[in-house]
């Protein structure tokens, strides 16, 4: 039973990959808040990085340049998604993870197959908890100048 459902985990997992995978010409995403234009505009995503973005912002407090009605952002310069990158990581291990139960080791075997699927569920947990954010997210942080945030 174990062996028929790692496949359609697997073929799963992949699909999440392959929305990581850098294919050009990304995927625009349109930004805007609820009931309000307090933010709005659009950004492109191309594998783990935001390349191109055009987002404009009003602040409550504070008035915006004189001749606009809105602070204008614009990413030009790829930036990178640390939660992204991360993601794309622990995807990868658990895919390894179900090739390893799938193809080395006994699959009679009841404590080697309890330790690969206590691995698997701890590698998918940890990708969720990534994609849900918070402070402890592996990779660092996007301000940080000493993240490096290469693609894998």
């Amino acid at each position: 039973m174990l062996q028929e459902a790692l496949p359609s985990l697997k073929s799963g997992l992949e699909e999440c990959l392959a929305l990581l995978k850098p294919q050009e010409p990304g995927t625009t995403l349109a930004l805007s808040t609820l009931r309000s234009e307090t933010v709005k505009g659009f950004v492109t995503r191309v594998g783990t990085r935001i390349v191109k973005g055009d987002i404009s912002v009003r602040l409550a407090n504070l008035p915006p340049p004189r001749g606009q009605q809105s602070y204008p952002l614009r990413i030009s310069s790829p930036l990178p998604l640390p939660q992204l990158s991360t993601l794309l990581i622990l995807l990868n291990q658990a895919l390894d993870i179900i090739d390893i139960s799938t193809w080395t080791g006994d699959p009679r075997n009841g404590a080697f197959i309890s330790g690969q699927l206590r691995l698997l569920s701890d590698t998918i947990d940890e990708a969720k908890a990534v994609m849900k954010g918070g402070e402890d997210i592996v990779g660092g942080k996007w301000w940080d100048d000493d993240f490096a945030g290469d693609e894998t």
